[in-house]
């Protein structure tokens, strides 16, 4: 919480009319600093993240979550920045945020942070505004530890890091005893640490907080409407429930993300492909070969209990099949399911 009113404090000096103010956040008790790793190459954040830092989010630009997810060797815990706006996490590292800035906004970023910012500051440069938000939102994705990282050195970089490792904020401190309790200032220690790899404390989740973890993102996939982010929180499900040992519910989570990448494959209809009107020899056999896949897909969500969502790849299935087939798909399979829970909660 200091850092955020750090950087809300920041913002404000340079764009006084960007938001209505909020009163400034101070931790209530003192707690780890944040810890800042700087030029370190991307092969030790990997083995940070595996290893001493593991169950950490990893927060990046929106833009770069494909590249970093890569980098981290298949990591599934990377998120966008503005992906995970209301989201909270124990454990959060904000990775390359100044580094993929652009070029051309690096020098206003220092001057900035050295406090340099004029009153003209907001006219010239009203895309720094944008970045301190954002930097804002990372921030205060983190419950209880904090990482900044960054994979290469930059002009915004450094500067950031000779912010944060310096800047102290000063609490209010009641001396007890006295009939007035008056109110010192005590200066605290600064903002951040500048960490070595090997010195970052482990970070290892317990079994209860990936439960929590992967039912979050369970009950967000279960709701997504997009498959390619369904297919991405089901991702995140699964390596939680990995981790949490729970082998049941991540053989459910992973029924239900074979079922979302089913549904991807499904072929967009063209007019004349609709049931009930002829098509191609190619492309009765194509959708023959889907009615065959689905029944497997439905037949293993059947088995995992996952009624609703069987119920909803049989229907998704309707428009390929034959009048034949789907009469004989309401009355031996839909019309039986009737209602029920989809949740994976139903273990």
């Amino acid at each position: 919480l200091n850092t955020a009113g750090a950087i809300l404090s920041c913002m404000f000096g340079a764009f006084p009319h960007s938001a209505k103010q909020l009163k400034e956040d101070r931790g209530v008790f003192v707690g780890p600093r944040p810890g800042v790793l700087y030029k370190v190459s991307a092969e030790m954040v990997e083995s940070a993240i595996k290893t001493k830092l593991k169950g950490t989010v990893v927060l990046v630009h929106d833009s770069s979550v494909s590249r970093w997810r890569r980098a981290l060797g298949g990591y599934a815990l990377v998120y966008g920045i503005r992906a995970a706006k209301g989201l909270e996490f124990k454990s959060v590292m904000v990775l390359g945020f100044f580094g993929e800035l652009p070029v051309g906004i690096h020098k206003p970023w220092r001057e900035l942070l050295l406090g340099h910012a004029n009153d003209g500051y907001r006219n010239m440069y009203p895309e720094v505004e944008g970045h301190m938000k954002l930097l804002y939102t990372a921030v205060t994705r983190s419950i209880e530890r904090l990482f900044f990282v960054e994979t290469e050195g930059s002009v915004a970089g450094d500067a950031f890091v000779r912010w944060i490792t310096t800047t102290s904020i000063a609490r209010n401190k009641i001396r007890e005893g006295t009939v007035a309790q008056t109110k010192i200032s005590t200066p605290l220690a600064p903002l951040a640490s500048l960490n070595k790899v090997n010195d970052v404390e482990s970070m290892t989740m317990t079994r209860d907080e990936w439960l929590a973890s992967g039912m979050d993102n369970a009950e967000a996939a279960e709701v997504e409407e997009d498959l390619l982010a369904a297919e991405s929180l089901w991702d995140k499900a699964i390596y939680c429930f990995r981790e949490a040992q729970d082998h049941d519910l991540a053989r459910k989570a992973r029924t239900h993300r074979s079922s979302v990448r089913f549904q991807m494959k499904l072929p967009v209809l063209k007019e004349g492909d609709k049931k009930g009107k002829s098509v191609g020899e190619d492309v009765e056999s194509e959708y023959r070969l889907l009615e065959v896949e689905g029944a497997s897909v439905v037949e293993s969500l059947l088995c995992e209990g996952l009624i609703e969502e069987a119920k909803n790849v049989c229907l998704r299935l309707i428009p390929y099949m034959s009048e034949e087939s789907v009469e004989h798909l309401h009355r031996k399979i839909i019309r039986r399911l009737g209602p029920s829970n989809n949740s994976i909660e139903a273990k």
